[in-house]
């Protein structure tokens, strides 16, 4: 079974008019991300992989989950995860390496809550920042991966883990 983990960017900063794919993280994006690394350690969903946006914000959450989470793998920048289309998504998940079994993929709304809505049914998925979706397939291969084979076995949000 293969096992998507869908994080969206912890918050960012809106300050310093910056062009939009090089916003970083806030101090609240900053405390969230270590927060949803600790979750993920906590049930045992370490993920073999990271693929990412190359937004600034992105980057940065990607590279927390990764120090925090002690993977060894280098992060994969992926640019359709900057607002790209969901037949650009889905074709850059079916093309995952089968060797791994747990994908952590960090980008953006609103194509996130889509995607996680167009693989699980969830109809109106909301995801806030920091936010993680873990999606496990009835399928030893990426390019089998469909909406029918596939259900949202949880999700979080920092809000959530903190209280």
């Amino acid at each position: 079974m293969k096992n998507l983990l869908v994080m969206r960017h912890a918050k960012s900063d809106w300050g310093n008019n910056l062009p939009d794919i090089e916003r970083p993280l806030n101090n609240r994006g900053k405390k969230a991300a270590p927060l949803m690394a600790d979750y993920l350690k906590k049930v045992k969903k370490n993920p073999d992989i990271i693929l990412s946006s190359p937004a600034k914000r992105a980057m940065s959450t990607a590279k927390i989950m990764k120090e925090k989470l002690e993977l060894d793998k280098d992060i994969i920048i992926i640019k359709a995860f900057y607002f790209g289309f969901m037949n650009e998504l889905m074709n850059t998940i079916k093309a995952i390496d089968n060797k791994y079994e747990t994908v952590l993929i960090v980008g953006h709304n609103p194509v996130w809550e889509d995607l996680v809505s167009d693989l699980t049914g969830e109809a109106a998925y909301i995801m806030p920042t920091a936010a993680i979706a873990s999606i496990i397939f009835n399928t030893d291969d990426w390019q089998k991966i469909t909406e029918t084979d596939s259900k949202l076995e949880w999700s979080v949000t920092p809000k959530f883990l903190k209280k």
